[in-house]
């Protein structure tokens, strides 16, 4: 895990699902109390929540999933400057 500036993990995020290389992507707060996983599974995008909330969701594909994205990162990441980036890919 490295520890990258919040507007840089943001970006990553959002971009991830056009990312054909990409397996997960893990976000966690510098206390690593809270954290976003998304996860390339057989039916698209998997998005799980730990931290305020503890969700699980595919993600769907165009606005609609830009928009969960968004959601769920101001949810779990409201006032953080910066956050620790994980990724898998495939190999």
């Amino acid at each position: 895990m490295k520890l990258v500036p919040m507007k840089q993990a943001q970006a990553k995020l959002f971009n991830a699902m056009a990312d054909k290389g990409l397996r997960s992507l893990t976000l966690c707060t510098f206390k690593k109390d809270r954290s976003l996983t998304l996860v390339r599974c057989d039916d698209g995008w998997r998005l799980s929540e730990d931290g305020f909330s503890h969700n699980q969701a595919l993600v769907p594909a165009g606005a609609a999933g830009k928009r969960l994205l968004k959601e769920a990162f101001k949810r779990e990441f409201p006032r953080s400057a910066n956050a620790y980036l994980a990724e898998v890919r495939m190999g």
